[in-house]
């Protein structure tokens, strides 16, 4: 199964249930909203000390989809566009991640 960061962000209820139902987990709409709750960038970036030590707030930057476009220079964007190309555009994965709306420059 794959999934992607920005399906669960657009639904996550929806995401989790399709993880729950892949690995045959049997779980209330409580039990959702509780991992949920839990999984919310909000509460990994909260706990990223505990979880992850001393680097823990270098994993957690903002959890916003496309946000990675304020970090890369130009060149590293072609370069990625390049990559992708030429490894994974025409891969199952590669057409699931919809490269062109999230990711192109």
């Amino acid at each position: 199964m794959f999934i992607t960061y920005e399906e669960l962000k657009q639904n996550t209820t929806l995401g989790l249930k399709r993880i729950a139902e892949f690995f045959e987990f049997s779980v209330t709409e409580k039990d959702i909203q509780s991992i949920e709750e839990k999984t919310s960038f909000k509460a990994m970036k909260d706990k990223a000390a505990e979880t992850h030590g001393d680097i823990g707030q270098n994993f957690f930057r903002k959890g916003i989809v496309g946000d990675w476009k304020t970090i890369f220079s130009t060149d590293q964007s072609e370069e990625m566009d390049k990559k992708f190309e030429e490894n994974v555009a025409r891969t199952r994965l590669g057409k699931m991640l919809k490269y062109e709306v999230y990711c192109k420059n």
